[in-house]
């Protein structure tokens, strides 16, 4: 009796286990079912985002150079900013990098262009518009040049760009300006050395003023103000009873500038006549170059004023 009793328990075991089995296969099915159906949503939302927000590194680029063109910087930047980050790899994000730099400097905000053409030469080093990066790097210290007797910190910075675009670019379209550039920054940090050798000079502190002077003649040859450094640097010499080396300063500055104003003076203390052509004497170099350096900045800057005025940009055609 009891083995009837277990043989007939076990169909009915056999009949659980083949209906446990069935729903687990149904599950296994409506859970995948459910997830290509998600997945389906999902890349159904995502593309609808993407073109929400652009469905191109093209196109966005097209919508940012639009927004920048109207004045609207910020949003030029935010679209650019998505390409950058939809489309990293694209090789459209180095121009999208370097337009947000562009746009920077051309709102004046210096401190940010530069930030982000130095995050460009980080990023590539190797690129064909590097150039333009150190180009604009040495214009924004440039636009940021304090006077002569300030600190002259922004000076050096963008000498130091443009030199690089000068001597390791030669045939680049920026070149040219650059040289331009690199001579006004060596002109003004020779004019502070001279400021700041003087200061010491008339304050009898000779050694000190040395210094300035020889930092001119080495550093900065050819700014404009070699005549007056070595004149200076005769003259401190002499005070500190060092007659043969003055001596010396003195005929460089008479053979090699006989026409500056510092000449005869130089010349008296050496004990040569000296004779000046009235019509090809020179007058100190600080005069009409600041002159003309003055009224260019005025006019650029009064250019600039215009072409931003709502008039202008009223009346200018599209």
């Amino acid at each position: 009796m009891r083995g009837a009793a277990r043989s007939s328990e076990r169909p009915g075991v056999i009949q659980v286990t083949t209906w446990l089995r069935r729903q687990v296969l149904a599950a296994g099915y409506v859970l995948l079912l459910v997830t290509v159906s998600g997945c389906s949503i999902l890349d159904r939302f995502t593309s609808k985002r993407a073109e929400a927000l652009g469905s191109s590194d093209q196109e966005l680029m097209s919508r940012a150079e639009a927004a920048i063109g109207t004045k609207k910087h910020d949003e030029g930047r935010k679209n650019l900013q998505r390409l950058i980050n939809q489309f990293p790899e694209s090789e459209m994000v180095p121009a999208a990098r370097l337009s947000v730099a562009r746009s920077y400097f051309t709102e004046r905000r210096y401190d940010e262009a530069r930030a982000e053409y130095q995050r460009f030469l980080e990023l590539f080093p190797q690129h064909e518009r590097v150039d333009e990066a150190h180009y604009y790097i040495g214009l924004s210290y440039f636009k940021q040049m304090d006077k002569m007797d300030r600190d002259q910190s922004f000076a050096r910075k963008a000498l130091a760009e443009f030199q690089t675009v000068a001597s390791e670019f030669k045939d680049s379209q920026y070149a040219a300006d650059a040289r331009a550039k690199l001579t006004q920054c060596r002109r003004q940090l020779a004019e502070r050395e001279l400021y700041v050798g003087r200061f010491y000079f008339h304050r009898g502190s000779y050694g000190a003023a040395i210094k300035r002077f020889e930092k001119i003649l080495r550093d900065y040859p050819g700014s404009g103000y070699d005549d007056h450094a070595l004149y200076y640097l005769g003259e401190s010499l002499w005070e500190l009873e060092q007659p043969t080396a003055a001596k010396a300063a003195f005929q460089k500055l008479v053979a090699q500038f006989p026409e500056s104003d510092m000449a005869p003076l130089a010349a008296k203390r050496i004990g040569v006549t000296l004779v000046q052509d009235p019509a090809t004497r020179k007058p100190p170099p600080r005069f009409f170059s600041g002159v003309l350096a003055t009224v260019k900045d005025t006019f650029s800057e009064l250019k600039g004023a215009v072409l931003d005025s709502d008039i202008w940009q009223a009346w200018a055609p599209y």
